[in-house]
């Protein structure tokens, strides 16, 4: 098996190779030098790249962009300098290279089918958030029920998915469940986070207000984003006395579209 980096990068060709079970020696010729690394089906034996050995070799493999590969089954390595699965070092260089899958806040995530993570190093946000998964839950949801920032969430997520750790079920931008909150003082305005407005405003254009369904009630409010408010809804005193709402109250919110009806 050989071939060139133009369609598949070390990273989607090693990830192929040991979900294959497949047992030999992965070499990569590129301008910058030569590279090997040695498989035994999910986990990694040895690598070298030029003078560097070991983890640090196998990441700088793993971030090539350009080159030649070459695959020959059944090699082995003359020593031992790796000791962890592929996937270990697949999620370090998908952080650094930053290559994740896209998320929305509005999304449905669960354990993929490879969804064991014993093996990888996982960073306290990403231990948090493993913690929420016993079941599929919602983007937005899972930010809220790890307390962590919403964009946090997502760009873990889209590394995990990429990863193929977690599935996820993409899903038509709607309502949002958000908890009203009290910050004074503030325009005559609802804050909502950022991340929410822009999901939207890409999926159904620009709008101005939102409808926030309150009890029995739907009111319809001016509405500005702002960073990192995540499952909150922020209202001034104002607002909030004027609509006879209460700081703590679960609303459901959605965009108040131009010429759509109120529900």
């Amino acid at each position: 098996m050989e071939g060139t980096f133009a369609l598949l990068g070390p990273l989607d060709l090693l990830q192929l190779l040991a979900r294959g079970g497949k047992k030999g020696v992965f070499q990569t010729i590129t301008s910058s030098g030569k590279g090997t690394v040695y498989l035994q089906g999910a986990r990694v034996t040895h690598a070298r790249w030029g003078p560097l050995s070991g983890d640090e070799a196998m990441l700088e493999i793993l971030l090539l962009k350009e080159g030649r590969f070459r695959f020959i089954e059944g090699a082995e390595p003359d020593e031992i300098t790796l000791e962890r699965n592929l996937d270990h070092y697949l999620l370090q260089a998908i952080r650094r290279l930053d290559d994740r899958v896209e998320v929305s806040p509005f999304d449905k995530v669960k354990f993929g089918q490879g969804g064991s993570v014993g093996h990888l190093t996982l960073s306290p946000d990403e231990l948090a958030l493993f913690t929420r998964l016993s079941k599929p839950i919602s983007v937005l949801d899972l930010a809220v029920a790890s307390e962590r920032p919403l964009r946090t969430v997502m760009t873990i997520l889209g590394h995990l998915a990429r990863l193929g750790v977690i599935e996820v079920e993409h899903r038509t931008p709607h309502t949002a469940r958000l908890t009203l909150a009290i910050e004074d003082p503030l325009p005559p305005y609802a804050h909502i986070d950022e991340l929410l407005l822009s999901t939207w405003r890409l999926h159904y254009g620009k709008f101005d207000h939102v409808h926030v369904r309150a009890g029995n009630r739907t009111l319809k409010l001016p509405v500005r984003g702002a960073e990192d408010l995540g499952g909150f809804l922020l209202l001034g005193t104002g607002l909030l006395i004027m609509h006879e709402l209460k700081s703590g109250q679960s609303l459901m919110v959605w965009p108040a579209l131009p010429h759509a009806g109120g529900s």
